[in-house]
């Protein structure tokens, strides 16, 4: 728990930067993934967050024009997409935020990085 702790404290530093944090970056992420716009309640199912909190960060990318609404046949559905700009500030801070998360797992050889991420794989999965 120390660990993950400390790894979201950092994960918040950086992106503090920009003016966002994790979450909003994972929204972006799952945008950009999708290929597609995908509605507020799904992306809420991937993030494993309530649909509150994604519209509060949704409403923030929006804001930013990282991502927009779209109108759907039914009202209580709201779709949302990824904007060009969402998806070039997702190119541009990539090399970033990489470069920070291969920093992270420096003190691991490569073989216990794949042993570390085998074996919480295992304890999500159970």
């Amino acid at each position: 728990m120390r660990v993950g702790d400390r790894f979201w404290r950092e994960s918040d530093e950086r992106f503090s930067q920009w003016g966002l944090t994790d979450n909003h970056y994972n929204v972006l992420r799952i945008l950009n993934g999708a290929g597609e716009p995908i509605s507020q309640s799904e992306i809420g199912r991937r993030m494993l967050s309530s649909r509150a909190n994604v519209t509060k960060l949704v409403d923030l990318l929006e804001e930013r024009k990282f991502v927009k609404r779209l109108s759907c046949g039914d009202r209580r559905v709201n779709l949302v997409e990824l904007t060009d700009e969402g998806a070039q500030w997702i190119a541009d801070t990539l090399p970033a935020i990489v470069g920070a998360a291969q920093e992270r797992m420096k003190p691991l050889t490569r073989e216990e990085q794949k042993t570390l991420f085998a074996l919480l794989g295992k304890l999500l999965n159970e």
